[in-house]
């Protein structure tokens, strides 16, 4: 699936884009292109009913990648005060050069 209207929200402490693709069966194949352009591994994995949930690392900070059908949103979390860095690195960096 070729990445497409990933739009950055507003956020104090997450990394999070609505992503009107995102449905209840695609989760993965959506969040792929995010994970890529991040350059993050995953290195778990979890699905419910209705959000699917990644830990992931980025540079050597893990970091939490979810996604929401429901709400077609994808978001990436913070585990601690250096993930909250990263992830104001990452909004920044991203409002200045959206890659997808």
């Amino acid at each position: 699936m070729a990445p497409s209207n990933w739009q950055l929200m507003a956020s104090d402490s997450t990394l999070a884009f609505y992503q009107p693709q995102l449905d209840a069966d695609n989760a993965k194949e959506v969040c792929q292109p995010l994970l890529g352009t991040l350059a993050a591994s995953v290195l778990e994995c979890q699905q419910d009913a209705d959000m699917m949930t990644w830990l992931i690392d980025f540079e050597g900070t893990r970091l939490m990648l979810k996604a929401a059908h429901y709400t077609q949103s994808v978001w990436v979390e913070a585990l601690d005060n250096e993930g909250d860095e990263v992830i104001a690195f990452l909004r920044h960096w991203w409002t200045r050069h959206p890659p997808l």
